[in-house]
């Protein structure tokens, strides 16, 4: 058979459900989707059925539509490209709904595919049915309910013409989830023993699409010339830069390479966040702060370092000690959002730049730089790397914010690290080391929730390079059900698992002094047994117990999912960090 048949054989076209799904899921295939995330059920049947066959796309079954979504969302975030997710009709959609916030705040694209039943048995008490219209409301991008399916050239290709919009809508622009709801009628398997309703041909016109494969593009427009102006005419600027995924970690480096550039345009430090690329690549040591939540705790080198101007790009970084700041400072601001949304919580008085960091860097004129000023901020910066790292090097205890300052000397060149949120993606912020080589630094910012980060983890180490997960024994366990997905995993996960039995992070405020009832409404510590847990989904596990230990098992990335349990205490850390940062 020539491809066409593969696709479109008679089985495809036995009956209208059938072909709707295979014609659903060749134009996907055709537009450049690679990866379909399904779960169980029985309304889903046809394009369930139909994307099984089509051999360009790898289909991966995960029983939970919890873990599935998210699992689509670490996809998307390492590739830059959408994953598409089909479930059954009912409360499975509702399951998308956490993966689907944080996709829709991260701009990360995503097509939603949600079976449903025909409009007469909705609203009838018909069994797992539920209203799916606008069930996402304003989280995604576009949403549109696709017809019942019938065997017509034109319905067919208004489907190819609902899906290739459906792309551009997830990509361009504004990335980020679409919603494409799609009633069924039984039967819903193809029939073996009927004749095809439909010429090959007319499925394959329907499936032609006169479009390049997606690919996430930067957009055209840039700062008009007297925002430039006003941008250039600062010498005592800072560049602000925090979760910023520049579409697929594949263009990671040229973003990295573009804010440098802009840095030394300007004359302009650039304090970066951890989850962004230019921690992960090497840029000039003058240019990048990272120990800005150290520098800045000190009330004398606050004032000393204070800009006349800021420039913000993307969100800003975690660090409440930054954002302190940035209240405070009498500047002039400018943000560089990168997408048509409100990236400032300070609600400053703030001219917003268009375009991206890449545009601008091309755009912006070059200054006379302060010598005197860059210097201020390069000693302060060498000054907290001394201090932090020699506190760190002599720590023997398992300290987890020691933990990724290691992994960032001590991975292999190229590796993805994936930071949970709570405590774990703040020790990154604090302690990772710049410039390493290392690969995509990722982690949930959207909405920072505690749910989804070890299956959104898994979906970053799938098909792509080793991953670590960063996380601690709650935001573990709350996706424990994410284990599941260990089976099809196309990767290696390594998951450093901090385990302070509770929620370190609530010791870092005033609650925590309040006893009753912090620790078991707060802290609220768990009694799972790990290893078993481990053991039931034939996941090895191990106890970390020295550092020397962790390096030597971060030499090898063994296929599929392994957990590196260090036991940590959370009053230890909390008093560890006190001396750090004062």
């Amino acid at each position: 058979m020539n491809r066409t048949e593969q696709t479109f054989d008679a089985l495809s076209r036995s009956t209208p459900n059938a072909a709707w799904g295979a014609l659903a899921m060749e134009v996907l295939a055709r537009l450049g989707v690679e990866t379909v995330v399904t779960s169980p059920g029985s309304r889903s049947t046809p394009l369930v059925y139909a994307a099984v066959r089509n051999a360009k796309l790898e289909v991966i079954p995960v029983l939970d539509e919890r873990a599935a979504a998210f699992f689509a969302l670490g996809i998307a975030k390492r590739t830059g490209r959408p994953a598409v997710l089909v479930c059954t009709s009912g409360s499975a959609v509702a399951n998308y709904a956490p993966a689907i916030a944080e996709a829709d705040h991260s701009g990360t694209p995503l097509i939603l595919l949600t079976a449903d039943r025909a409009p007469e048995e909705r609203h009838c008490g018909a069994g797992q049915t539920i209203d799916q219209i606008h069930y996402f409301g304003e989280q995604v991008r576009d949403f549109k309910e696709l017809p019942l399916p019938e065997a017509k050239p034109a319905a067919l290709c208004h489907l190819r013409q609902s899906i290739v919009h459906a792309l551009d809508c997830a990509l361009y622009g504004n990335p980020g989830p679409v919603h494409l709801n799609c009633p069924f009628r039984e039967p819903l398997q193809p029939d073996p023993v009927a004749e095809p309703i439909l010429q090959m041909e007319v499925l394959e016109n329907a499936a032609t699409v006169l479009t390049r494969t997606i690919e996430a593009v930067p957009t055209a427009s840039q700062p008009d010339a007297v925002a430039l102006e006003r941008l250039t005419s600062h010498q005592h600027g800072c560049i602000i830069v925090g979760d910023v995924n520049p579409g697929g970690s594949d263009k990671s480096s040229g973003f990295a390479k573009a804010l440098n550039e802009l840095s030394k345009t300007l004359g302009w430090p650039i304090l970066a966040d951890v989850l962004n690329p230019l921690r992960a690549h090497a840029i000039e040591a003058s240019s990048l702060i990272t120990h800005y939540h150290a520098i800045l705790s000190h009330a004398d080198q606050a004032i000393n370092l204070a800009p006349t101007a800021v420039l913000q790009i993307g969100t800003l970084p975690t660090s409440k000690v930054l954002r302190n700041w940035l209240a405070n400072l009498e500047a002039v601001t400018f943000l560089l959002p990168g997408r048509p949304v409100n990236i400032d919580p300070l609600h400053r008085v703030a001219t917003v730049l268009q375009g991206d960091a890449i545009k601008l860097s091309q755009v912006v004129s070059s200054q006379t730089a302060d010598p005197d000023w860059q210097s201020r901020w390069q000693n302060a910066q060498a000054e907290a790397t001394t201090q932090v790292d020699t506190l760190l090097r002599k720590c023997d205890a398992l300290f987890g914010g020691k933990v990724p300052w290691l992994l960032s000397q001590a991975l292999p060149e190229g590796s993805s690290v994936f930071f949970a949120n709570s405590l774990s993606v703040r020790f990154a912020e604090w302690f990772w080391k710049a410039g390493n080589g290392k690969g995509a630094l990722l982690g949930n910012r959207g909405v920072n929730g505690i749910d989804g980060n070890l299956a959104t983890a898994m979906g970053v180490a799938h098909g792509g390079a080793p991953t670590v997960l960063l996380c601690g024994d709650l935001a573990f366990l709350h996706d424990h059900a994410a284990l599941l997905l260990a089976q099809e995993l196309s990767g290696s996960l390594t998951v450093i698992l901090l385990n302070n039995s509770g929620g370190g992070v609530f010791e870092l405020l005033p609650i925590a002094q309040h006893e009753p009832p912090y620790e078991r409404y707060f802290a609220t510590p768990q009694s799972i047994d790990l290893p078993k847990l481990c053991a039931a989904h034939g996941i090895f596990h191990q106890n970390i117990s020295d550092w020397a230990a962790l390096e030597d098992a971060l030499k090898e990335a063994p296929p599929g999912v392994r957990l590196l349990e260090l036991q940590t205490d959370r009053q230890a850390d909390r008093d560890c960090l006190h001396n750090i940062f004062t």
